[in-house]
């Protein structure tokens, strides 16, 4: 049975709305990212490579924004995928970030913004630092990297105001009784018309850790040993961040 535009779509609109549970500012953290990719490329067609791309949320805000950006998502999960495929059709590299050699699978040779969101959290440190070099080569000179995403402290006082800040952001944008992620997944994998997808899944089954814990501060160090000459936050709340990266 073939996924529908119309089902892929729906799928997506709920995907959006379970996860502003987790991040009730999960649009302005969007608007944020697209906005420093037209600022910094000052072009109306940029190449953006988004890592993790999931159902495409992020690369069609992108694509709002910018009509003539080229997108192309990086991800490995065939149900997520299925679901961009069919809704905003963008060129897609069906890769595990963990597979050390997923960038020989892309269309291009350089791009001008690496962009991900709430997902490179998951790379064990290894990953990450080779991830981050990575990007760093495939981004033209005056290129931008841009990471949202948790970036805990080391300091158990501001870790637990952080926490406390989220649970009351959530309450106070009336978000904290959405559907939950597990219960997203659970309701998808009965979709008639993503059974194959949902299976490959079942298949693929790949482990990653719910958090690699690595800090604000570690995130700088990577970056600059990775080559990038500027680092830094354009946007936080608590402990969800947005930082840029300049080669």
């Amino acid at each position: 049975m073939q996924l529908t535009t119309a089902t892929a779509h729906s799928w997506i609109e709920r995907w959006d709305r379970q996860q502003e549970r987790y991040l009730p500012d999960r649009e302005t953290m969007f608007a944020v990212i697209t906005d420093a990719i037209a600022a910094r490329t000052g072009r109306p067609d940029p190449v953006v490579l988004d890592i993790a791309c999931g159902p495409g949320s992020l690369g069609a805000r992108i694509r709002d924004r910018l009509p003539r950006a080229r997108v192309i998502g990086v991800d490995a999960d065939p149900v997520l995928l299925e679901l961009n495929r069919a809704t905003y059709g963008f060129e897609i590299v069906d890769r595990n970030l963990g597979d050390p050699d997923w960038f020989a699978a892309l269309p291009v040779d350089q791009v001008d913004a690496v962009v991900s969101t709430t997902a490179l959290h998951w790379l064990e440190p290894d990953h990450l630092a080779a991830f981050y070099a990575r990007a760093a080569q495939l981004l033209r000179p005056g290129g931008i990297l841009l990471n949202g995403d948790d970036m805990p402290t080391s300091a158990t006082d501001i870790e637990q105001l952080e926490h406390e800040l989220a649970a009351g952001q959530a309450e106070r944008e009336g978000v904290a009784d959405r559907e939950a992620w597990d219960e997203w997944w659970t309701a998808i994998e009965a979709e008639p018309e993503l059974a194959h997808a949902v299976a490959e899944r079942e298949r693929r089954r790949w482990e990653h850790p719910a958090s690699n814990g690595i800090g604000y501060e570690q995130h700088v160090k990577l970056l600059r040993e990775a080559g990038f000459r500027a680092v830094g936050t354009i946007w936080q709340y608590g402990r969800r961040r947005i930082v840029a990266a300049v080669k």
